[in-house]
């Protein structure tokens, strides 16, 4: 049946007269409000979640990385670092060490070997050949040894006392170098004598002997680990003649950390090229030393003594203080200055120096340089009563304490005097009574001062090798001159 377009248009539904809802187009960003049909709800709820396997990979690589690396750092430490610690080469040639500024202070001995036996290092050494091997003196377990040596030549005393091989227990080790009560006696004497409370520690100490060579002398050993409530020490002497001309020998060397180290009046029958003396912990004193080059190391001690040198001495210490009387000898034909240096730390240094040389148509030459931290620094220099005026450079370093420097009439030189926050203060009134004498200031602050004194015409500048120069610094500590 076909319908006209009239009742086409009839047959429609007609408008409903309540509201239709009517779900908007999806919108990006907005969530849609109608559930999901079931298939597509059976396949999310099935879905598996993507896990990526980056981070396992990620933890899994840098724990193995780590580990490898860790094993290449164990094995090169056990190869490579263990044998350099271990591995001690033999001590460098001991008459060359501590004098010159290219060398330091004599080295330990090599320690016995790690199966308990001596290291021999020389054909002519001897080795525990004790000629009292073991004593009782109803205290302690003792053993003693005497041999003698021509007054010529090198002597050492040595011991292989190091940081980690310290004598701190019971007991004082000590050196003494003088000169013999016997007048029979036409060698040098050497001898120790060695305590100890029980008899295996005293087995446990060792000793050489060299007859010559670069070890000429005693060698000592201790144990390692000594019980706090042991005791054990070595009493060495070395005794020269009491000769009536005087003995000259090459060199003497020691290297004594934690001995009392004593050396007598040795300058008026003895006199040694090259001193070198190195010690720690206990005190060094010398009574008078006579030789061409002086060497004195020590740390966390006094440093004691009077020296008498031609070319050159060092006192070298650390958190101990130095005091010294000095007498530098100087031979102005050879156109080069006699040293002094004087180095310590957190403490004082208390220098007397004399110069002396002969007449001659060169001015003698002299240079000294003293310096220390925390502590007081004094030094006075004067020319010996027949020694023309020399040619001094004076260089004083301080920090927090104060400095003084004297100086007699003869010094002729400029004078350079500063610190940053302390007084600076020069004196010259008993100077000014010679009316030959002048001194020029070309700055006075009170913290600084520059100028020159002395007599006849002021230079235009300063000539190391003709004219003399007192240099002074400092932080916080005031620093006096006088003249």
């Amino acid at each position: 049946m076909i319908l006209d377009d009239d009742e086409e248009a009839a047959s429609k539904l007609a408008p409903s007269a309540y509201p239709t809802l009517r779900i908007p187009e999806p919108v990006a960003g907005r969530f849609s409000l109608l559930l999901p049909d079931y298939e597509t709800s059976q396949q999310q709820h099935t879905r598996k979640p993507v896990t990526s396997t980056f981070s396992n990979r990620f933890d899994s690589r840098f724990w193995r990385g780590t580990f490898f690396a860790l094993a290449i750092y164990v094995f090169l430490s056990v190869v490579i670092g263990i044998p350099l610690i271990v591995t001690v080469g033999p001590p460098p040639n001991i008459q060359n060490l501590f004098l010159d500024d290219d060398n330091q202070a004599a080295l330990p001995l090599t320690p016995p070997s790690a199966s308990g036996g001596m290291v021999m290092t020389a054909t002519t050494r001897s080795c525990d050949a004790w000629d009292s091997p073991r004593n009782y003196d109803g205290s302690y377990f003792t053993a003693s040894v005497r041999h003698t040596l021509p007054a010529n030549g090198l002597f050492s005393v040595r011991s292989n006392a190091t940081d980690e091989v310290v004598p701190m227990s019971g007991g004082r080790s000590n050196l003494t170098v003088d000169i013999n009560s016997d007048a029979s006696e036409t060698d040098v004497v050497m001898s120790i004598i060695l305590k100890a409370s029980s008899s295996n520690l005293l087995d446990a100490a060792h000793f050489c002997f060299a007859s010559t060579g670069d070890e000429r002398g005693y060698s000592v050993y201790f144990p390692q680990n000594i019980p706090r409530n042991d005791y054990l020490a070595f009493d060495i002497r070395v005794l020269f003649p009491r000769s009536s001309q005087l003995i000259t020998a090459s060199d003497f060397i020691t290297y004594l950390p934690m001995f009392h180290q004593s050396f007598g009046s040795l300058s008026r029958r003895v006199r040694i090229q090259n001193i070198n003396i190195a010690g720690a912990g206990v005190d060094i004193l010398c009574d008078s030393l006579q030789a061409d080059k002086i060497a004195v190391k020590t740390s966390f001690a006094s440093l004691f003594g009077t020296f008498n040198v031609t070319q050159s001495i060092k006192l070298d210490n650390i958190e101990g203080p130095i005091h010294t009387n000095v007498t530098l000898i100087n031979d102005p034909s050879t156109g080069t200055a006699t040293y002094l240096v004087a180095d310590t730390g957190n403490s004082d240094i208390v220098a007397d120096v004399t110069m002396v040389a002969p007449s001659s148509s060169r001015s003698p030459q002299y240079f000294a340089n003293l310096k220390t931290f925390n502590g007081s620094l004094l030094v006075n220099v004067a020319h010996d009563a027949t020694t023309p005026p020399a040619t001094l450079n004076l260089q004083v370093e301080n920090s927090q304490a104060d400095s003084r420097i004297t100086l007699d009439s003869k010094f002729m030189g400029f004078f350079d005097l500063r610190t940053k926050l302390a007084p600076v203060r020069i004196a010259y009134a008993q100077a000014m009574r010679d009316a030959t004498w002048h001194i020029y200031m070309d700055s006075n602050s009170s913290s600084s001062t520059r100028g020159w004194l002395g007599r006849g015409k002021r230079p235009a500048q300063w000539d190391p090798a003709t004219g003399g120069k007192v240099s002074a610094v400092s932080s916080l500590g005031p620093i006096s001159l006088q003249i």
